[in-house]
């Protein structure tokens, strides 16, 4: 008897944002889930895994009106990346679309620099109360090798853990590093909690950037998600040319009792900069791609 955790499945009918984002978008964090039987999960997990195959994010982004994606290697693969190099290899051209993986040190040098060969440019590290312990040894060694191959760094991080893991994380001066989906800040603790003033003050420094995503996963509103607006504009205000967005699509483990229209989302990155253009080109065009080298 199957009695793993169910959760919303993303909406199948998405609808085209109003108005259209700016040629050359890019959705800088997409995950994908082929078929289990060919590509195994490597965790022990207690949830469904979503159907969310490459073909469906391609669709899902052609109507949001994304030319450009970035497959983010899902964490329950651990350092398995067939399906990645799968997806990579069979694409006909591969100049808008980019790739983020998990690594450990038992991952050799030269299947690293066989990913990057694909379009890889990225390692995202999940430092978590709710994950395993991260030793900052095993996270320092890590980062070198990413900076070897000219790669950023992403964290995925609540805000408490990143105030844990202030010692280490400010060390990182000579490499992008890219926090995720707003650091997780609990919006009900106000512009003043002290994981949004360190996040501020790291963004000050022209190395460190911003994905402004999940905004409505963070919010405690179904909709509008009108508690995130303060805290988007705060970090785009914060450092404009260093901020990026997301769909994080197919939305795994999402815990609302609505599951949105992934349009709704662009349209909340829209109220962070107040529809302004200039920012939109920014945040979804200019930004992620001098991050993550599209041309």
């Amino acid at each position: 008897m199957d009695d793993k955790e169910k959760f919303p499945d993303w909406d199948r009918n998405p609808r085209a944002p109003v108005p259209m984002p700016p040629s050359g978008s890019c959705d800088c964090q997409v995950h994908v889930y082929e078929d289990q039987a060919r590509y195994p999960v490597r965790w022990k997990i207690g949830h469904e895994i979503p159907d969310g195959p490459f073909h469906e994010a391609q669709r899902v982004l052609k109507v949001l009106g994304f030319d450009r994606m970035v497959l983010v290697h899902p964490s329950v693969y651990g350092v398995d990346y067939a399906m990645l190099k799968d997806i990579l290899r069979a694409l006909p051209d591969r100049s808008n679309t980019r790739g983020v993986v998990v690594v450990k040190d038992e991952v050799t040098d030269r299947e690293l620099h066989e990913l990057a060969d694909l379009g890889v440019c990225g390692v995202r590290f999940h430092i978590s109360a709710r994950y395993e312990p991260y030793p900052r040894d095993a996270f320092l060694r890590t980062v070198a090798r990413a900076k070897a191959l000219g790669w950023h760094v992403r964290l995925h991080m609540d805000g408490p853990d990143l105030l844990d893991y202030a010692d280490v994380l400010e060390t990182l001066h000579d490499i992008p590093v890219v926090i995720d989906h707003m650091g997780r800040i609990d919006f009900s603790q106000g512009l003043d909690q002290p994981a949004m003033k360190w996040i501020l003050s790291m963004l000050t420094r022209d190395n460190w950037w911003m994905m402004v995503s999940n905004g409505n996963r963070i919010s405690a509103m179904e909709e509008r998600w009108d508690d995130a607006v303060p805290f988007g504009k705060a970090f785009i205000e914060a450092a404009p040319d260093r901020i990026i967005w997301a769909t994080d699509w197919p939305h795994v483990r999402w815990r609302k009792a609505r599951m949105m229209n992934d349009a709704e989302e662009v349209e909340l990155l829209y109220r962070y900069v107040d529809h302004d253009k200039a920012l939109l080109q920014k945040i979804l065009v200019d930004n992620p791609a001098r991050l993550h080298g599209f041309k």
